[in-house]
């Protein structure tokens, strides 16, 4: 069996296996999941009469790849939905609790995990319990024997469980990202679940044609002689650029630097990192206004004779973004998509994902689980928790 263009007993001789087989089997994983709200409708729209969601301030909270995820959802609920969100860090939140939990309006908090027991995410849920008059919780999480589930479920709790397999083994979070971000979209958009049914059917055939005739152009670019990523984008995609940069550094033990930044910000300066034997990746927006300026970006760094390599990966064709980049990933457009652009996310994660773990191995380190000395752990259980008097 083959994950990621490289057959089974190399991937293992490797110590690359599980982070492979994870990322290609994301797909199965976004359709079981879509099934699963689905079947929830009647579930989700009980919970959701009990809330007037127009006058109730909302926030997204998670820390690390769940916190990113909870930043790509931000931008959709406000824009479709038109709702009052904030997305927060629970490792700020519990910090000045006071700030965020003090307000005289009703408080939804969607808490974001792969576990649902890292120190910090407890406590932001322990702290809103205490503090908010009338809290509504919906969990979004990789597992379902968590602290959260087991100890802060109440009535006033939204939790559908994501598939059991949606929590890898390997160390750097790849389904547990992408499901974070497709489930909460499906939730806060239940009356048109149907179009997250086409969605999915659509985005195994796009996945399938990345991992059967994109590979070897991934393989290419990874076997390159550079020393670090840095990867740019717009709106929600700014955030898939801070994911990559977080997996660059996780999936190669932190060997392989990285940064992000917006398209547009990204000549005020830091551009000017090309001139080392960097992968510049840009992340073209599916809204054709908008990828404008990713258009504009991806094809200066491009042509400035800098010593970068310029990847894009968009729904464009050439001719559309007036391509001058050698390498350019190409996914064909979608009506779903061109609805709800956020969408492409997904798809843009596995390219990005798939890059990564390539560069991991030509680095000679082991994908699955390149922190060796247990410096940061898959469930980030070090924080120590203080209580104010």
């Amino acid at each position: 069996m083959k994950y990621l263009g490289l057959e089974e007993n190399v991937l293992n001789e490797k110590g690359g296996y599980y982070a492979a087989m994870e990322i290609e089997r994301q797909p199965k994983i976004w359709t079981e999941l879509i099934n699963t709200v689905k079947e929830s409708k009647d579930k989700i729209e009980d919970f959701f009469k009990q809330l007037d969601l127009k006058n109730t301030k909302i926030y997204l909270v998670g820390a690390g790849s769940s916190a990113l995820a909870a930043s790509i959802v931000e931008n959709t609920l406000k824009k479709k939905l038109k709702l009052d969100v904030e997305t927060i860090y629970s490792t700020k939140l519990i910090l000045q609790p006071e700030v965020y939990l003090n307000i005289g309006k009703p408080i939804l908090m969607i808490s974001f995990g792969s576990s649902g027991s890292t120190p910090e995410s407890v406590e932001a849920v322990r702290l809103a319990q205490s503090m908010c008059k009338n809290l509504y919780q919906v969990f979004v999480l990789c597992v379902d024997n968590g602290i959260l589930v087991k100890k802060y479920t109440n009535e006033k709790t939204l939790f559908i469980p994501l598939p059991l397999n949606t929590k890898g083994k390997s160390f750097a979070a790849t389904a547990e990202f992408t499901s974070l971000i497709l489930q909460t979209l499906a939730i806060f958009d239940i009356t048109n679940i149907e179009d997250y049914v086409k969605f999915c059917k659509y985005a195994e055939n796009e996945t399938n044609d990345i991992f059967e005739n994109k590979m070897d152009m991934i393989k290419e670019i990874a076997s390159l002689d550079t020393i670090a990523m840095t990867t740019v984008g717009s709106l929600e995609y700014e955030y898939l650029a801070a994911e990559s940069a977080l997996k660059a550094v996780e999936l190669t033990g932190g060997k392989y630097l990285s940064n992000f930044n917006s398209s547009i910000e990204y000549r005020h300066g830091p551009k000017l990192i090309m001139n080392s034997k960097i992968i510049c990746m840009h992340y073209l927006y599916p809204d054709y206004f908008i990828s404008n300026y990713d258009i504009d970006m991806m094809n200066e760094v491009a042509t400035d004779n800098l010593k970068g390599i310029v990847v894009g990966v968009g729904f464009h064709t050439p001719e559309e973004c007036k391509n001058k980049v050698k390498y350019y990933f190409q996914l064909t457009k979608n009506e779903v998509i061109e609805e709800n652009p956020v969408l492409g996310i997904v798809l843009y994660a596995v390219i990005m994902q798939s890059l990564i773990f390539h560069i991991s191995l030509k680095m000679g380190v082991k994908a699955d689980w390149p922190s060796t000395d247990n410096q940061v752990p898959k469930v980030a259980n070090r924080v120590v928790i203080y209580k104010k008097d």
